[in-house]
């Protein structure tokens, strides 16, 4: 295992050549080899099931049936693992395809697949606001920001306006996503999401008579009926700014 200066580990290349330009076998001794895409998707599992407390090197490495001083050929410590996973992430995020001549419906479009994707990586949210990851920040990371803002630049918001809708765009379907969405896609044990009503078990006579109310005369929605009321509320609201 490569050191520098005595210091520690250092991470190989984020190539998936071996030495010599030879690529490296898909298995050795009958599992997987390792790479840094393997190790990073291996910490996604954890911070999906466990979330951003639980990521440890040993926690991967177990994942992964090696040792935690294995995975040190390939990064260099748990933060260097944070950067893949960012980057990781967003490899997968969805390229904006908006098109301001029809404006509402790519919208729509791009914030269901914004969706899609926060709800394919669970737990990233979480390590969001548990570790500072703004020194990964990049201009491949944030190409797709720029693009939805010059979007709402092209609609004829200010720039005051455009950033305002950008970020309410990104808090409407992330916050969805990690609060209205995880609750139905990974409910706590004995939890039913569809059957909530907004109103607790017995409640005394007269307590909470508006949500009784709105529990009695109206249906439960799931959750892709309820987001597209989201999304019809934020282009209310794009529309006010234009």
């Amino acid at each position: 295992m490569a050191t520098t200066d005595g210091v520690g580990p250092v991470a190989a290349p984020r190539g998936e050549r071996a030495a010599g330009g030879r690529r490296r076998p898909e298995f050795r001794k009958g599992r997987p080899t390792l790479t840094r895409e393997r190790i990073a998707r291996a910490a996604l599992e954890i911070l999906g099931e466990a979330g951003p407390a639980e990521l440890t090197m040993r926690a991967v490495g177990a994942r992964l049936d090696v040792s935690p001083r294995a995975l040190y050929n390939y990064v260099a410590d748990r933060r260097d693992l944070l950067g893949e996973v960012v980057a990781l992430c967003q490899r997968d995020r969805p390229h904006p395809r908006l098109d301001a001549d029809r404006w509402q419906e790519s919208l729509r479009t791009y914030c269901r697949e914004l969706r899609a994707w926060y709800r394919g990586h669970p737990g990233m949210l979480a390590l969001a606001r548990a570790e500072d990851l703004t020194p990964f920040a990049s201009a491949d990371l944030l190409r797709p920001d720029d693009i939805l803002v010059g979007f709402f630049l092209d609609l004829g918001l200010s720039p005051q306006n455009a950033s305002r809708a950008w970020s309410i765009t990104i808090l409407q379907v992330s916050g969805f996503a990690e609060i209205w969405d995880a609750w139905h896609d990974r409910p706590p044990p004995g939890s039913d999401p569809a059957g909530w009503t907004g109103v607790p078990p017995n409640p005394a006579p007269g307590e909470l008579p508006h949500l009784r109310r709105v529990a009695a005369e109206s249906e439960s929605e799931p959750p892709d009926v309820l987001f597209e009321s989201v999304l019809t509320m934020l282009i209310a609201g794009v529309e006010t700014m234009m």
